[in-house]
């Protein structure tokens, strides 16, 4: 089944900084006003939870990754992808 939504090239880009360069603790992603393409709402380098969950919209949908990390016989992360 096809959606014809198209991911930018920015959504690709943004994750990579955040996976490899680890530039970002988050990307918001949205469906583009005219429903045809996925594009990066928001970028952050704060790691705070609190304020990650404040990027959402009450009234509409959004997509996101998060770099989460915690303590488990020292540092770890884990890339979270939220729908």
């Amino acid at each position: 089944m096809s959606t014809d939504v198209a991911v930018s090239d920015a959504c690709l880009e943004a994750f990579q900084d955040l996976k490899l360069k680890h530039n970002y603790k988050f990307i918001i992603y949205k469906i583009s006003d005219d429903n045809k393409e996925i594009v990066v709402e928001t970028t952050s380098d704060d790691g705070d939870y609190e304020q990650f969950l404040k990027c959402f919209p009450e009234d509409s949908c959004r997509y996101a990754i998060c770099d989460f990390q915690y303590e488990n016989e020292g540092n770890q992360n884990k890339i979270l992808f939220y729908t």
